[in-house]
């Protein structure tokens, strides 16, 4: 009897210990190693593991108990389609009246068995929250101790409902972590996030010694535009043109939302040279885009490049600069780009 009250304490203390992670918002890391690690304390195995479906990614943290104590390792696992394949089947088949979950034992021992687990028993739960599937915890007994039970099949599955909650938990910060500085219309970053970027780019490009260009582009007749097709066609123009826009750029580029029909980009480690290059290859890009679906050159943009730290050394002043840029460009006929510098030779002091 003294036994079942103790292991009810450790149980209780075990998952008040998860919870409080949880609720705390630790990083899930820390939380999958730690239910790991009870596992390992709590259920007669030797070696557990927690398969995660994170988007294309599949993360396999492995729990093991010998005589050397407790251990817990992460890896990246690569791309397995089987792997994929059978945890969606499994959903499914945890959807069905019967809610039966059955591992395929021979993609089980090609990905995780070894040959030491050959004689052992596995029992399994999947991580399910809602209605998505995040993955599976893998538990193998240890046949120096007693074999599995009941209770250990509860004790598991109540171990993978915490991990799918801590995963929930993760996927909805991430969501509203994006949703905070994205613009909801194209999906591109907004204001709030590129202000914070121009910031932190300034002070690297200040540490290191090179230049970074700010440009500001603006959609040319973007309301005319607006009076003949209708706005929601306008709306899917901005989208089309964010992702042009998107798709000229390198990774390291930032493109952001600036305001209505307004976007801007910031190019680390770029002089005017470099930027000009890619603004007249974007603007060339935008003009070839068939909004309509068949007719190119319905809307152009027009663009002002600002650099640092030749042209400005403040976020404000960069901004003002390329914005002065762009009212020079539309003024010269749009669908073109100038420079500051050209700029102050149209206006000789």
């Amino acid at each position: 009897m003294a036994r079942i009250f103790d292991e009810k304490d450790i149980l209780l203390k075990t998952f008040a210990e998860i919870t409080s992670l949880i609720s705390s918002g630790k990083d899930n890391r820390i939380i999958f190693q730690k239910i790991l690690d009870n596992a390992l304390g709590i259920l007669p195995s030797r070696k557990v593991y927690l398969i995660l479906l994170d988007n294309h990614r599949i993360v396999k943290y492995t729990g093991t108990s010998d005589n050397h104590g407790r251990r817990v390792a992460v890896e990246d696992m690569p791309e397995s389609p089987g792997v994929v394949n059978w945890l969606q089947r499994e959903y499914e088949a945890c959807k069905s009246p019967d809610k039966v979950f059955t591992l395929d034992l021979s993609l089980l021992a090609s990905e995780f068995l070894r040959e030491d687990d050959s004689c052992s028993t596995v029992i399994s739960a999947p991580l399910l929250a809602k209605d998505s599937l995040f993955g599976i915890i893998i538990a193998i007994n240890d046949t120096s101790r007693r074999r599995f039970s009941e209770d250990d099949i509860h004790l598991l599955t109540v171990m993978a409902n915490q991990a799918a909650i801590a995963f929930e938990n993760y996927v909805l910060y991430k969501k509203l972590e994006m949703e905070s500085i994205t613009d909801g219309l194209t999906g591109i970053y907004n204001y709030r996030f590129l202000i914070r970027s121009i910031k932190l780019e300034m002070k690297r490009a200040t540490r290191f010694g090179y230049p970074f260009s700010f440009l500001m582009i603006d959609v040319d007749n973007l309301k005319d535009y607006n009076d003949h097709n209708g706005h929601l066609s306008g709306s899917r123009a901005l989208r089309d043109i964010a992702r042009v826009i998107t798709r000229s750029c390198r990774e390291i580029d930032l493109v952001a939302k600036y305001g209505g029909d307004e976007f801007a980009l910031l190019l680390p480690q770029t002089g005017l040279e470099g930027s000009l290059r890619l603004g007249e290859r974007m603007l060339k890009a935008i003009w070839r885009f068939k909004f309509d679906g068949v007719t190119p050159g319905l809307l152009t943009c027009s663009i002002g490049v600002a650099v640092f730290p030749d042209d400005a050394r403040t976020v404000e002043t960069i901004i003002e600069r390329a914005d002065a840029a762009l009212y020079l460009a539309k003024s010269r006929g749009k669908n073109n780009i100038m420079s500051y510098g050209e700029v102050n030779l149209s206006n000789p002091s």
